[in-house]
């Protein structure tokens, strides 16, 4: 009985801690992406405000030349390179670490944050660099639009379940910014919403389906 009740305990808890953290919205390069130039940045975005402690970028070797030993085990062989830190600590949505210029080839980058309710999250993703690669994403010069429903509406902010936003943000849950506080007032949760945010994750346009 007591395990019985241990365990109707976690159950109730454990869906909203793992609600409160802060996961990714989106990186750039995008996961396995394939880009034919050198980045200037890498970026990283998160659905609420949160604090990078560690990022790193290993670019991957060839093959040849790695012992023997390192090939039967998968060890990939792989070069560390140099990032700027004036990212860490800050606490943002969006992170952008400045790169050096990077050579064609594969690469993984690794990381580390604190999300906005204190919990340490991670990470990694991977791009590859390659003259038949596609031009990098611009999120800086775009607006995305979603379709969605109304979770909840909470001062300055509003959180909706959407599905995909273009080709950058996947499927999730997320509160959003609204800088027009008088998009809110006619709202509420299950309202269905057409919206486009910028490049900031703000919302600048909305419209009620309902």
């Amino acid at each position: 009985m007591i395990l019985y009740r241990l365990a109707i305990l976690v159950l109730l808890f454990f869906p909203k801690v793992a609600a409160a953290h802060s996961p990714v919205a989106y990186v750039i390069p995008q996961d396995e992406a394939i880009i034919k130039e050198s980045p200037e940045t890498m970026e990283i975005a998160f659905t609420g405000p949160s604090r990078l402690i560690k990022v790193t970028l290993h670019r991957l070797l060839p093959t040849e030349g790695a012992s023997l030993v390192s090939r039967l085990f998968g060890e990939a062989r792989q070069e560390e390179i140099g990032l700027s830190d004036d990212q860490f600590m800050k606490e943002n949505k969006r992170h952008l670490i400045g790169l050096p210029p990077l050579t064609d080839g594969k690469y993984k980058a690794a990381w580390r944050a604190i999300s906005e309710d204190g919990h340490t999250i991670k990470g990694n993703f991977s791009f590859e660099i390659s003259p038949n690669g596609t031009s990098l994403v611009a999120i800086e010069k775009q607006s995305f639009s979603g379709q969605g429903v109304v979770i909840r509406v909470r001062d300055a902010s509003l959180t909706i379940k959407h599905g995909p936003i273009g080709d950058l943000i996947p499927a999730m849950t997320m509160e959003y910014e609204v800088p027009d506080k008088a998009i809110l007032r006619e709202l509420k949760k299950g309202d269905h919403v057409s919206f486009v945010i910028n490049k900031d994750l703000d919302i600048v346009q909305l419209v009620n389906g309902d």
